[in-house]
C-alpha cells in the first residue's frame, strides 16, 4: 500500500511507526510538508515538499496533495491535525484514496460549527483513530463507530535514555527536599489545573516540598505561586527535567493521553494524575502512582504527602512504574494496529 502522512502537527511517536511500518512488507511511505524533502525519517519513508498547511482551506496545500495523490497512486492519507484532514479530504475528492483522521483530545465538538463538516465530521472520513476508549465512545454520537478506534499512543522506555543519562540539574537536595515537576503550556488553558497544584505545593512549603513548571504559565499562576515553586518556561528538551524529581503530578479537568505521564514512567518517576478519563488508564493505581479528584487540593496535598514519607514505596513505584511503559506501550503493537487499520480500508 502507498500510504502518505501530512506532517502537520505529527510528533516523534508517529514518524516513528510509519517509519517502523514501511519495513513491513507491502507498504510505501511519504511523508507530506514543508522541509520535510530534507529530513531523515528511518526506515523507506520518503519526505516530499509540499507548502504548508495554515488553515482547513489551504488552497496551495490542496493542489499539491492532489497531485500527490495522483503520482503516487496513494492508497490512504493519515492525517493527525483536523486542518490536514480538511485539506485531503478535499484534494483526494473523486480519487480512490482514503483518508484516516485522529482524535487526541477530549475537546467538545461544536457540532453546529460548520467547519467540523470540512473535517471530523465529513462523511468522507474513512475512520478516525482516537487516543483513547472515552474519546471514541464520544464521537459515536456523530460518527458511526464502524469508523472509528481507540488506541494509546506507544512509548519506548530507550526513548529517554539521554534524558536519564543527562538529566537538567535541579541543584543540591536540601535535607527532606521532595521535588515534583509538571510539565505542559497551560497558559491560558485553566482546565490543566496547574492553580490546583500551585495550591497544594504552597500549603506543603514548610514540608520540604519543591515544585518545578516546564512550559509557558499564565500571569495569574505565576502571581500564585511562593519561593518553592520555579518557572522553567517552555523547553523543547522538556523531559530532561524528570529524572532528578521525585514525581510528576498533572493535574488536568480533561486531558486525552499525556505523553508526558508516559516519559515520567519511563525514566522511573511515579505519577500523582487526576482521576479523569484518558489520564487514569496511563497508571496503575496504587502501584505506579496515584490518581485523586480534579481540582481537590486537599486531596492532591494527601496524595503528595503519602508518597513524601514513604521512600521505599516512592522507590518501587519508579520501578514498577519503568516496566510498566515497557510491557504495555509496545510500539511494535502500535505498529501493528496501524498495518491492520489500512489493510482494512481496501
Amino acid at each position: 500500500m502507498n500510504i502518505l502522512v501530512t506532517s502537520q502537527a505529527i510528533d516523534k511517536v508517529i514518524r516513528q511507526t510509519f517509519a517502523d511500518l514501511s519495513m513491513r512488507p507491502g507498504f510505501e511511505i511519504w511523508i507530506a510538508g514543508e522541509g520535510e524533502s530534507t529530513k531523515d525519517h528511518g526506515g523507506r519513508v520518503h519526505g516530499i515538499e509540499m507548502p504548508p498547511i495554515k488553515s482547513k482551506l489551504s488552497f496551495g496545500a490542496i493542489r499539491a496533495l492532489r497531485r500527490i495523490m495522483k503520482r503516487l497512486d496513494i492508497d490512504a492519507v493519515f492525517c493527525h491535525s483536523t486542518s490536514g484532514l480538511s485539506c485531503s479530504l478535499i484534494a483526494s475528492a473523486g480519487l480512490k484514496t482514503k483518508v484516516v483522521g485522529y482524535r487526541g483530545t477530549q475537546a467538545k465538538v461544536r457540532r453546529f460549527d460548520p467547519t467540523y463538516r470540512l473535517a471530523l465530521l465529513n462523511p468522507a472520513v474513512s475512520h478516525v483513530v482516537c487516543a483513547g476508549d472515552d474519546i471514541a465512545e464520544y464521537l459515536s454520537r456523530w460518527i458511526p463507530r464502524e469508523k472509528l478506534s481507540a488506541k494509546r499512543k506507544p512509548y519506548d522506555v530507550n526513548w529517554v535514555a539521554d534524558a536519564v543519562a543527562n538529566p537538567e540539574p535541579w541543584g543540591e537536595r536540601a535535607k527532606g527536599e521532595f521535588r515534583i515537576v509538571y510539565i505542559g503550556m497551560t497558559a491560558g488553558r485553566p482546565f490543566k489545573g496547574l492553580m490546583t497544584l500551585i495550591d497544594a505545593a504552597n500549603r506543603m512549603k514548610d514540608n520540604g516540598v519543591r515544585l518545578t513548571v516546564v512550559g509557558e504559565a499564565d500571569p495569574a499562576e505565576i502571581a500564585a505561586a511562593g519561593d518553592n515553586v520555579r518557572f522553567a518556561g517552555f523547553r523543547t528538551d522538556a523531559v530532561r527535567f524528570i529524572p532528578e524529581a521525585d514525581v510528576l503530578v498533572l493535574p488536568s479537568h480533561r486531558d486525552a493521553s499525556p505523553r508526558v505521564v508516559r516519559e515520567a514512567q519511563a525514566c522511573g518517576v511515579p505519577c500523582i494524575v487526576s482521576d479523569i478519563p484518558g489520564t487514569r488508564e496511563l497508571i496503575i493505581p496504587g502501584k505506579t502512582g496515584l490518581l485523586f479528584p480534579p481540582g481537590d487540593t486537599d486531596a492532591l496535598v494527601r496524595a503528595i504527602a503519602e508518597l513524601k514519607d514513604a521512600p521505599g514505596r516512592l522507590e518501587d513505584m519508579g520501578k514498577a512504574a519503568r516496566e510498566h511503559i515497557r510491557e504495555h506501550f509496545s510500539p511494535k503493537e502500535y505498529t501493528d494496529y496501524f498495518e491492520q487499520l489500512f489493510k482494512s480500508l481496501k
